[in-house]
């Protein structure tokens, strides 16, 4: 398995190029005919302000790109605004990338397959959850993602240590996943309740408004408790797993008003064309997927209320300075 940047931010990228890369700056070069121990000597000439771990478990990520993965080798990457591990097959040599800041390494891969993250176990969600860039995935867990993928069992490897900065990033978006599980888990009145939740937290003053033919309104929230001060905040929220699309997001924008602002909630994401309308409108509109929800959650959750709480309660994980 490689990780897509911090947050899977090249993700979309890689499928659409077909590629997987690295980032660890090695000066261009060729170091697909270069050993574990030249590799490590050649990053540490070019960082030798790093500490001996960090530039050890750089060496060893690197080296598995370049040696560890050969032609035909099973890869795997998670995008967490999909929620999909996409299962592919490497299909050429590492070749350096010049002018990439994010990227200075690369190989191509034929992207074949997808697996919902909500199609596997909870183990086998856990496992993926490790710190290294890239690592190896267990038989058993390999078997359940293939499973859920429909594709043949595939090989795997060892994994490798990585620094602190990483292990912190890694283990906190590991833990927005279980939280994006979570939520998944709520039905759609609790998730009107928590996105009000997450509005007095960033505080607004929120209510949920009665159901019926209200326009596409599921929330008003505004400054001040009468809801007569500007911005007032008009906010649809979908808790499906269908993305929504331009229509539901342009007819979501038409029942606003010049004064308003929209927020859109869609645990489901949204497809590129409800995005495009989101971005055209006259009228302030924010689009909240699942991650950018939860995230946004975990941000303001220290200011939430009891309510937003009772729904979905978080504990904090305490990490040495």
């Amino acid at each position: 398995m490689i990780r897509a940047g911090r947050n899977g931010a090249y993700a979309s990228n890689w499928i659409e190029n077909g590629v997987i890369g690295i980032g660890w700056d090695l000066g261009g070069a060729d170091i697909s005919a270069m050993s574990r121990d030249q590799i490590r000597a050649a990053y540490e000439s070019l960082h030798p302000e790093e500490s001996r771990a960090r530039i050890a478990a750089a060496a060893g990520q690197v080296n598995r790109f370049v040696h560890a993965m050969v032609e035909g080798s099973t890869v795997v990457m998670y995008d967490p605004q999909a929620r999909l591990y996409h299962i592919g097959e490497v299909m050429g040599p590492c070749e350096p990338v010049a002018g990439n800041e994010a990227m200075t390494y690369r190989r191509a891969v034929v992207w074949a397959q997808e697996a919902p993250r909500d199609s596997l176990s909870t183990s086998s969600k856990n496992s993926l959850g490790s710190i290294s860039t890239i690592f190896s995935i267990s038989d058993e867990v390999m078997a359940d993602v293939l499973r859920a993928a429909a594709l043949p069992p595939a090989a795997d490897e060892e994994p490798a240590p990585s620094d602190d900065e990483e292990a912190r990033a890694t283990t906190y978006n590991d833990g927005v996943e279980r939280i994006k599980d979570r939520v998944n888990q709520l039905d759609w009145e609790e998730m009107e309740q928590l996105v009000a939740g997450l509005l007095r937290a960033m505080g607004y003053h929120a209510r949920v408004t009665p159901k019926g033919p209200d326009g596409g309104r599921d929330l008003i929230a505004s400054p001040d408790a009468l809801g007569l001060e500007s911005p007032r905040i008009i906010a649809e929220v979908k808790h499906r797993k269908g993305a929504m699309g331009a229509p539901e997001v342009r007819s979501f924008i038409g029942g606003l008003r010049a004064s308003d602002r929209g927020l859109y909630v869609s645990t489901g994401g949204f497809t590129r064309e409800a995005r495009y309308e989101a971005d055209r409108s006259n009228v302030p509109v924010k689009l909240l997927d699942l991650d950018e929800f939860v995230r946004l959650y975990v941000e303001c959750y220290d200011s939430a209320d009891g309510e937003a709480r009772a729904i979905l309660p978080l504990v904090r994980i305490w990490w040495p300075a």
